[in-house]
């Protein structure tokens, strides 16, 4: 097994030299003794750097923020006599994966610093390789967001242009059942891939302060055909006084919009939904909870258990024979999380089904 190259960077000689009677058994080590020196050094790549805070020609945490800047991945411990907050501060804030105190780096058993040192490249190492595999992914579903849909999207054209031409009777029905079934088979294309974008962090919100009952408002003002062709009332009760919160609306409106067609979806004909929002105490942190309540058939225990797992589709079809992805609650899920918000379901058969969604206020610091 190749032992780890050490870059050790401190101006004093003493500090050098006991480090190396400490570690020199277990690493390759290799000796700044200057801040100009360090980088010199560090730019030939070592798998971890050991660097004292303060030099005669520089400043260790300025040195840090440059080698982390050209190796992201590279591992740092920052070293000081400096038995301050401020200093433990400035260290992380330019990168430092450690930060060792010289009490403890002298004095300690070098089995222990072995072993936190190891435990620092190896993470660094799987971060860079997870990061790899991230962009692999977002490009595989760059391709397929092109090369799967765009076909679909030319056939749908195609079969418009049919729909609105003079064809017999009998084959005009056939074009709207092949129409209808790819309308379906894209919208299931789409939550796939959006899933798969969700779930590989290629997503990014864009947030922002805002209102959610603006989302709320806008996501009830989108589906209220769906509803009236159903005889659907959709109740809302929305607080005007909840506090704001951090996020992106757009992907909000995409919670709301999957909750409430779920709700319409599986409704009874002339059904009621009550969609309210409040302002709700979460483990001590404030924030704006929302409900989304119908009368429709409900779920069972068994079903509860397994409906924010992807593909997963209930026993029951819509009210009208619909049929859902199986994606809708996923998505949901993956959404919330990214707003470090929650999500959760109550229901029974027979007696409807409650979801609640919480996101925390910006006075929490977004965070639950």
């Amino acid at each position: 097994m190749a032992r780890f190259s050490l870059l050790l960077a401190d101006d004093e000689n003493i500090i050098r030299n006991r480090v190396r009677l400490m570690l020199g058994s277990i690493f390759d080590i290799q000796e700044a003794s200057s801040a100009k020196q360090a980088l010199e050094e560090a730019s030939r790549g070592f798998d971890v750097v050991i660097l004292d805070i303060m030099f005669p020609d520089g400043n260790g945490v300025d040195i840090c923020r440059k080698i982390k800047e050209k190796y992201p991945h590279g591992t740092v411990i920052i070293s000081s006599s400096m038995e301050t907050l401020d200093a433990w501060n400035e260290a992380f804030e330019a990168g430092a994966d450690s930060y060792l105190e010289k009490r403890e780096l002298l004095n300690a058993d070098p089995r222990k610093i072995s072993l936190m040192i190891n435990s620092l490249v190896e993470r660094n190492k799987l971060r860079k390789q997870a990061e790899e595999v991230n962009r692999k992914q977002a490009k595989l579903l760059s391709v397929l967001t092109h090369e799967v849909r765009a076909p679909f999207q030319a056939l749908l054209g195609t079969m418009e242009l049919l729909k609105k031409s003079d064809i017999p009777r009998n084959l005009a029905q056939n074009v709207d059942r092949m129409f209808e079934s790819g309308k379906q088979q894209l919208l299931f294309i789409n939550s796939l891939l959006e899933l798969l974008r969700l779930e590989s962090g290629v997503v990014q919100l864009r947030p922002f302060l805002l209102d959610l009952n603006l989302a709320f408002n806008q996501s009830i003002q989108t589906l209220r055909t769906f509803a009236t062709s159903k005889n659907i009332q959709i109740e809302a009760n929305l607080d005007t006084k909840a506090p704001k919160v951090l996020g992106d609306l757009g992907q909000i409106t995409r919670v709301m919009n999957n909750l409430l067609s779920n709700a319409i979806k599986f409704s009874p004909l002339g059904g009621k939904i009550v969609v309210n929002s409040s302002e709700y105490l979460r483990q001590h942190c404030q924030g704006v909870m929302a409900t989304v309540v119908d009368n429709g058939a409900g779920l069972g225990d068994e079903e509860l258990e397994q409906v924010f797992l992807p593909f997963h589709r209930g026993k029951a079809r819509g009210t009208n024979g619909e049929a859902g992805s199986g994606l809708g609650l996923s998505i949901c899920k993956e959404i919330m999380d990214l707003h470090q918000g929650t999500i959760d379901i109550e229901s029974s058969l027979g007696a409807g089904t409650t979801v609640r969604i919480w996101f925390p206020s910006v006075q929490c610091g977004n965070s639950n």
